[in-house]
């Protein structure tokens, strides 16, 4: 019989073609020393060392023909050395070397087959799927077979002769128990935890069975070991199952119960409790029961239609009244459902008994609640719609039909919509139903009415898609009239571009000496610029080329001066916001220009970092401008009471992301006070005495009125950080 390689793993043997080298070189030796040497000694017994060399490879057929090899070397050397006569001393040592190779081959060969029944027994202990070890007294293994080594990891060669409770970290229930047993009794079975050479915790049915010697001393233990964390896992599962089930079963809002096949009642959960009725193993007659419980009233339908059930098989489903403990009846509803065998026969039954008093009450309650909501309704002007598909019937509440001002008799459609919308807005309507007829999750619109005296009303509109009971789908939203509430919104916008034109005049005359000095500079030029002509063209000979180069620069300073007096009347200007492409570079370096003259009288030092390209916004410039000057102008007042240091502002341009502009306002001042970062920008909020509180506030309205965002920030290193970013556009530069 052949077996896998792997089946020796634990008959260690020396390197079989290193013991044949040896054994050859030693043979040589011997035969060389026995014919050529005048040695009077039976060398040739030497050759029993070259079959045991041999033997130690395992090879039982190399150690036979090794021994008849040593056998024909020992008769050449006789004959060799003794070619006269073979007989007397020379023959006699001939013949007891003979007989030592042929004795020593025969006990080499037994030993051979004890050692192939011994590897044919460890390979049949390695077939078996559980773990089998061998340890001594002291625990030291002596026997790892291959199912060992898949269970805890460990190959044979590292396992031999280490600690088994050491190397697998062995948790018994009581130690000391287990070994008084295994001496006691000779065995031990039990449960235990180990731990495998990956760290893996596994639960194992170990076997232990005790060898003893002859004169009945403990010499080894033979532990058989099988994986079962599988199996405690699944006890554990399905305890956990069974105990979440119970739970569950308990916290149903229901009286649970069972029944056999003849309809025997039986209560399973404390639900029952309230109805005095015991849970107990021992069926309840169903007559009895049923009679204790049920309202006379509705005892005899109830009973008619549970016998029905019961012969028939069907599902079973009734209201009746129960009494409780307390004498107080509650309308229940009683539904229970058959459990079949294979057969077709009936084996239980499984109900539940379901309180709807609550219900029985809500719908006595139903027609008051619809009052209710009609007049909710009408107090706060939202009707209902709703509107089923595909062929698109429609309901209206009364409240819709007085927001779209047809009367209650009216039969709605969507031809009426239309009717009162107005002509701007009909394409947007047709829009959003077609939108309904393809179905669409989520409707959400708002347009115009043109109502009968000419008058326009505001509405809002706003519907999801349901799906019945019965397959069919329908839109079910809510018609707001928001007429007040846009022209409340349209007041509140007009106020606030009143409250920011003051803003802007009042902040003008702020700047009435940045304003002065940043104009007087260009008129300064015009007018170095216009005497420097005037000598050019004076002179005996006129140098006419230098008169016209001092024009241009006249001319070129005149531009600037009536840039700036347009850009001072335009931010005095009241007018609505215009809104335009604009280069963000461009506008900080306007705004900056314009309040230029105030940093320097507030010794700041002004540093400027702009992004390339420039990010091109969309946007009314005044408006943005007026936020640069007042985040600007509000960073040099905060560092306007720093002594001992260098007053530093930081203003730069930068991408937030590919979709949004960023500019950055930061200050070298006091910073900003936790209690106060949440009210910065809040109306009429104030850390100066002389403030009004509004600018800030006006700025977060201009900025989300762009579509940004504006916040502050105190950084860990001093003062504070005024930033926003605005939405970045492709589109040309001409005013939208």
């Amino acid at each position: 019989m052949k077996f896998p390689r792997r089946t020796f793993d634990q008959v260690r043997r020396p390197d079989a073609r290193a013991l044949r080298i040896l054994a050859a070189a030693l043979a040589s030796a011997v035969f060389y020393a026995d014919t050529l040497t005048p040695l009077h000694i039976a060398v040739a017994v030497l050759y029993v060392v070259v079959v045991l060399l041999v033997a130690m490879s395992g090879s039982r057929r190399a150690t036979i023909v090794t021994a008849w090899i040593c056998s024909a070397l020992t008769l050449i050397a006789l004959a060799i050395s003794h070619t006269d006569c073979i007989a007397g001393d020379a023959g006699g040592r001939g013949a007891m070397s003979l007989i030592a190779i042929a004795v020593t081959s025969l006990i080499a060969v037994r030993h051979q087959s004890g050692t192939a029944r011994l590897v044919e027994q460890i390979h049949l202990l390695n077939l078996t799927h559980d773990a089998i070890v061998v340890y001594d007294m002291k625990d030291r293994i002596a026997f790892w077979n291959q199912g060992a080594e898949k269970l805890y990891g460990w190959p044979a060669h590292r396992a031999l002769s280490q600690p088994i409770h050491e190397l697998t970290q062995t948790r018994f229930p009581d130690a000391a128990d287990v070994r008084a047993a295994l001496l006691r009794d000779g065995r031990w079975d039990g449960e235990l935890e180990r731990t495998r050479r990956d760290g893996r915790v596994v639960m194992i049915a170990s076997r232990l069975a005790l060898l003893r010697d002859e004169r009945g001393k403990p010499r080894a233990v033979l532990a058989t070991d099988n994986d079962i964390t599988c199996r405690k896992l699944l006890q554990a599962e399905l305890q956990r199952k069974q105990d979440e089930m119970s739970a569950m079963l308990e916290a149903i809002p229901g009286m649970i119960w069972a029944s056999t096949h003849d309809g025997t009642i039986e209560p399973v959960n404390r639900r029952w409790d309230a109805f005095d009725i015991a849970r107990t193993h021992a069926p309840q007659n169903d007559q009895s029961l049923w009679r204790r419980l049920v309202h006379p009233n509705d005892l005899p339908r109830l009973e008619n239609d549970w016998r029905t059930a019961v012969a028939t098989g069907a599902s079973f489903e009734g209201t009746a009244r129960l009494r409780r403990k307390d004498g107080l009846y509650r309308w229940m509803h009683i539904c229970a459902e058959p459990l079949f065998d294979t057969t077709g026969q009936i084996v239980r039954w499984y109900g539940i008994n379901t309180d709807i008093e609550e219900r029985k009450r809500v719908e006595e309650a139903l027609e008051r609640s619809e009052a209710f909501l009609a007049e909710g309704q009408r107090l706060s002007r939202t009707g209902s719609i709703a509107m089923k598909l595909p062929d698109g019937e429609m309901l209206w509440s009364q409240e819709a039909h007085r927001i779209l001002g047809y009367a209650a008799n009216v039969v709605p459609g969507m031809d009426l919509i239309l009717a009162r919308t107005h002509p701007e807005d009909v394409a947007l309507v047709r829009q959003s139903y077609r939108q309904v007829l393809a179905e669409a999750p989520f409707i959400d619109i708002e347009y115009r009415l043109v109502m009968p005296d000419r008058s326009v009303k505001h509405v809002h509109f706003v519907a999801h898609l349901s799906a019945r009971q019965s397959g069919r789908f329908e839109y079910v939203g809510a018609l707001m009239d928001v007429t007040e509430a846009k022209q409340t919104e349209e007041a509140l916008t007009r106020s606030m571009t009143e409250l920011a034109h003051v803003t802007r005049v009042t902040m003008l005359g702020e700047l009435t000496a940045s304003i002065a000095h940043e104009v007087s500079q260009p008129i300064a030029a015009i007018v170095t610029c216009g005497h420097a002509a005037l000598r050019w063209l004076d002179r005996p000979e006129p140098d006419l080329a230098e008169a016209r180069d001092a024009i241009d620069k006249a001319i070129r300073s005149a531009k600037r001066a009536s840039d700036i007096v347009w850009r001072i009347r335009s931010m005095a200007q009241k007018r609505g916001p215009t809104y335009a492409v604009l280069d963000l570079n461009a506008l900080v370096d306007e705004s900056i220009e314009l309040v230029l003259h105030e940093l320097h009288d507030h010794r700041v030092e002004l540093e400027i970092a702009y992004v390339t390209p420039s990010p091109q916004i969309n946007g009314d410039r005044v408006q943005l401008q007026q936020v640069l000057i007042n985040l600007i102008m509000n960073g040099a007042q905060a560092m306007a009471s720093v002594t001992g240091r260098e007053k530093r502002m930081w203003v730069a341009t930068r991408m937030a992301d590919a979709q949004h502009a960023h500019v950055i306002v930061r200050d070298s001042g006091t910073g900003i006070s936790a209690e106060h970062a949440e009210q910065l920008f809040e109306a009429f909020f104030t850390t100066r005495s002389e403030g009004m509180g509004i600018g800030l506030s006006i700025c977060r309205s201009i900025v989300e009125a762009h579509g940004g965002r504006i916040w502050a920030e105190s950084p860990p290193e001093g003062g504070a950080v005024l930033q926003f970013t605005l939405p970045v556009t492709m589109g040309d530069s001409n005013e939208q």
